[in-house]
């Protein structure tokens, strides 16, 4: 008779969300990491180097207590490397307890007041977006309606008003991502061997939401649409000013357009490099905390 896997707290989103995200090498190197199965010690090994990295000095130190592990990371890791590997060679039963106070740290940890923030900022970018769509659905006369718009003031102000809302969302949503991260960090550093068995998360940390998310789907995208179109600019002014003899301030603008855009499609690749980065750490994290065990009979991962 064959027993059920034990259930794993990996994040799902991570290989769903890779293909929006990226491509090429860098996307074959995090689903190499995602989907991979090393034996038991190059896996404890590489979970404890993250972890290690992971926590700050001041958790390292109230978690070595019960490592017996001295202040170094080197000596830390090699501790928690030897707990993590008993942990993954040995399939234990999670008690009904673990997984009552892990829900209760996750519910606890949900920084409620920082995502309540971080959507009032998205619903003032999206009615300030609404707004450039009815305001130029809507020109002065019927002469103006062939113009880019009849408001190009009120325009500004309304896209640079969005774009700061939704910057500002981001921030807060990194904030409050982090904060929940560190507590419920320190809610298994508090626990001797719970960094050895993973978090019994239903969410586990480094779940993001949704204003860093779309800061970061959209950003380098309107950085590479923002550089395409000022090469083209300088391009056209380009030939403009070589056509016209004595336009310098027609060639020093072309230039500059050049320039420019030559700059945004070079910090659109660099973007999408940070994001392809950023995801790979996150993958390893979840694979560090992921939890090894199996639930008891009659009990299952409490929902939060």
């Amino acid at each position: 008779m064959s027993t059920a896997p034990p259930p794993r707290h990996l994040p799902r989103a991570v290989s769903s969300e890779m293909p929006r995200l990226m491509g090429g090498r860098q996307l074959a190197r995090i689903r190499a990491i995602a989907e991979s199965t090393p034996l038991p010690e190059e896996r404890a090994l590489a979970d404890a180097a993250v972890l290690t990295a992971w926590l700050t000095p001041a958790q390292r130190s109230r978690y070595a207590r019960s490592l017996r592990s001295g202040p170094g990371p080197e000596e830390f890791a090699e501790r928690l490397a030897d707990e993590r590997r008993v942990a993954l060679e040995e399939d234990h039963e999670a008690l009904v307890e673990e997984l009552e106070l892990a829900a209760a740290a996750q519910r606890a940890a949900r920084q409620t007041p920082w995502r309540v923030l971080e959507g009032l900022l998205l619903l003032t970018a999206l009615g300030l977006l609404a707004s450039v769509a009815v305001l130029d659905a809507w020109p002065r006369d019927r002469a103006s309606a062939l113009t880019l718009s009849a408001y190009p003031e009120e325009l500004a102000w309304l896209v640079g008003g969005a774009a700061l809302s939704l910057l500002v969302a981001a921030v807060v949503g990194s904030v409050a991502t982090r904060r929940r991260d560190r507590a419920l960090l320190d809610w298994a550093v508090d626990r001797p061997g719970q960094l050895g068995r993973g978090l019994p998360m239903a969410i586990g940390p480094q779940r993001e939401s949704a204003g860093p998310a779309i800061l970061r789907a959209l950003g380098p995208a309107l950085l590479l649409a923002a550089g395409v179109l000022a090469l083209v600019a300088g391009a056209a002014v380009l030939l403009i000013a070589l056509l016209a003899v004595g336009e310098s301030d027609l060639l020093t603008s072309s230039l500059a357009a050049l320039v420019g855009g030559a700059v945004l499609i070079a910090a659109a690749a660099l973007w999408s490099h940070l994001n392809g980065r950023r995801l790979e750490r996150v993958v390893r994290r979840a694979r560090a905390i992921e939890w090894v065990g199996s639930a008891t009979s009659g009990s299952a991962t409490p929902a939060v």
